[in-house]
């Protein structure tokens, strides 16, 4: 498994990805925003931006590998997130997961039989490796990528993310 180090300019990055109104604005206009959502819509905004943070960074992987790969650039393409090309022409396209729920994971292969799945490293060790890639890449890095440069622990010490890391002994 790869250490991947996940800069903030990566989750600043896949902020504005994830939504066209912040194509423009500063990080600190999207870290004030994230700071004043309630904490019952926090998680699945760290959700959303953790999964298109998740395709940029295996795109990344596997370009450092000689792998020509690119992301679609619809955040909600359907079915498939990444493209793995050759001589600039699609010859594969991969479905990713960023999570750590086995039963999600099962549910997606289930429905996408066809489809190869990549997941991150904590699902794909408990899981039959004949049904998904292990990326190389955790699920805890990513969420932790996001909730340290997204959320601003003094204006919102009890975010959900926090209170998760809190009781599983994540440093946030």
């Amino acid at each position: 498994m790869h250490q991947v180090m996940i800069t903030e300019s990566e989750v600043f990055e896949a902020v504005r990805r994830g939504y066209n109104e912040f194509e423009a604005v500063s990080n600190t206009e999207i870290i004030d925003y994230f700071s004043s959502i309630d904490d019952e819509s926090i998680a699945g905004h760290i959700s959303h931006i953790k999964g298109i943070l998740f395709e940029q960074e295996y795109v990344e992987l596997l370009e450092a590998q000689g792998i020509e790969a690119g992301i679609f650039e619809a955040t909600n393409h359907p079915v498939t997130d990444i493209a793995i090309l050759e001589d600039s022409e699609i010859v594969n396209e991969l479905q990713l997961k960023a999570t750590d729920s086995i039963s999600y994971i099962n549910a997606t292969v289930e429905e996408y039989p066809d489809v190869d799945l990549v997941v991150t490293s904590e699902v794909a060790a408990d899981l039959d490796s004949s049904m998904v890639t292990d990326s190389g890449i955790e699920d805890a890095a990513l969420e932790q990528a996001v909730s340290d440069t997204l959320l601003d622990e003094m204006v919102n010490p009890m975010s959900p993310m926090s209170v998760v890391g809190w009781l599983f002994g994540l440093p946030f």
